[in-house]
């Protein structure tokens, strides 16, 4: 017993490094990166209710399946061997003061709350999932202290001084991912459950029936999205809508973690509504989406990335691009600038005349991607940005005949004078 004591704790510690190292951006395989924020089946399930459809391809399925696996079989295994949350809080375990400050457990109402309210189509809580809440390690590195520990961020420590106090404070009272593998070693043994268990597994349910399901639909209805925006969100490329996407992103930032020109950052709560806030979005006032790169779309764990081939994320259109010409230098100022044209790798920059002659931009709608390499290299400051980025409600698959590789057409026009 003691050897396998000792074997579960090194094998603990190892994965915890292992899993730090992913969350801090260090160098893995692109591939094991992949796996380790898909290992949450409660992920797989709510979102693919929320969904209503499967999202998973063949290689991200199998990490999922095999917790289920080993849940039926080991019950509560993967939180004993392998969950990097718990061993964190396992650790803090040995230095509790072991005080009791939460006395009833709440986990099966968690869990019950996040199936039903999937079935709205809002996965609530689904942020509490322990590997999510694990990963937001990730904002350490990018800089984003003050938006991203305002809340999702501030689960993990919260628990972990929590369970210096009473221990394993998470794991046997709230965490909704280890309910549900407990659900699954009862479903397999058949046992009958101990006194009182079958009135509180109603209770359980019934709880989150009743809070699941009327606050997603409420949510939905009146705080999840958003009608109008100064500047709607500009979301990473594979994302469904804004409204799926605000329900579904379990804030992990596995997303943010692997954007090789990290531009995906962490949306702050201004001009967002409340299903909205802390969401990964991006920002192409000072980088850009790469084209080449579909790693975001390849990694997250809940759907709210759908994956893209490279050429789907090509001619997938994220955002739109629109000019301020009252900013812009070349047609308030008259003066010779198209950087954003010569910037634009798709010709959706087209050219046209101010009232001196001068050549200034004109944005194509029907080929912009918003990727950002025009507000990127914008150089007017005097109203900020001449050329702005906005997100769209819904990106689109730009058709083929609108991928031109080379700056678009020429264009006339007449502008109105900006002179007094």
């Amino acid at each position: 017993m003691r050897h396998k004591k000792t074997l579960q704790w090194l094998i603990r510690l190892v994965l915890l490094g292992a899993a730090v190292v992913f969350a801090l951006g260090g160098p893995i395989p692109f591939w094991l990166a992949r796996v380790f924020p898909s290992l949450s089946p409660l992920a797989a399930v709510s979102s693919s209710l929320a969904q209503r459809t499967w999202y998973l391809g063949l290689f991200r399925f199998g990490p999922p399946l095999f917790m289920l696996a080993l849940a039926v079989w080991k019950g509560r295994f993967f939180c004993r061997w392998i969950c990097p949350a718990g061993t964190l809080f396992a650790l803090s375990a040995k230095l509790s003061l072991k005080k009791k400050i939460l006395t009833i457990r709440v986990n099966g109402a968690v869990f019950w709350t996040i199936i039903f309210a999937s079935l709205v189509g809002v996965p609530l809580f689904l942020v509490l999932d322990p590997l999510a809440a694990f990963n937001r390690l990730t904002p350490l590195t990018r800089g984003m202290f003050s938006v991203a520990w305002l809340v999702p961020g501030l689960i993990l420590p919260l628990f972990l001084v929590l369970g210096f106090i009473q221990p394993m404070i998470w794991c046997t009272h709230v965490c909704p991912l280890g309910y549900f593998f407990e659900l699954c070693r009862r479903a397999r043994e058949r046992q009958p459950p101990a006194r009182g268990g079958v009135g509180r597994t109603r209770r359980e349910v019934l709880a989150g029936l009743l809070v699941g399901i009327p606050l997603a639909a409420a949510l939905r209805r009146f705080s999840l999205v958003r009608k109008s925006y100064a500047k709607a969100p500009i979301l990473p490329p594979g994302a469904k809508s804004q409204e799926v996407f605000a329900s579904v992103c379990s804030r992990c930032y596995a997303c943010v973690d692997v954007c090789p020109t990290k531009v995906i950052q962490i949306g702050s709560p201004a001009d967002r509504a409340i299903g909205q806030f802390f969401q990964p979005e991006l920002a192409v006032d000072k980088t850009y989406c790469q084209d080449d790169c579909n790693r975001c779309s390849r990694i997250c764990p809940t759907g709210a990335i759908g994956g893209l081939t490279l050429a789907e994320k090509r001619s997938r259109q994220i955002g739109l691009a629109v000019v301020t010409r009252s900013a812009c230098l070349a047609w308030a100022d008259g003066e010779s600038c198209m950087l954003c044209h010569g910037a634009c790798p798709y010709g959706a920059i087209e050219t046209g005349f101010n009232e001196d002659g001068v050549t200034s931009p004109i944005v194509n709608s029907d080929v912009c991607r918003g990727c950002g390499r025009c507000q990127n290299v914008c150089p007017a400051v005097r109203e900020g940005k001449a050329i702005i980025v906005h997100g769209v409600e819904r990106q689109r698959q730009l058709p083929a005949d609108t991928r031109p590789v080379l700056p678009g057409r020429v264009v006339r026009v007449r502008a109105p004078s900006h002179r007094a």
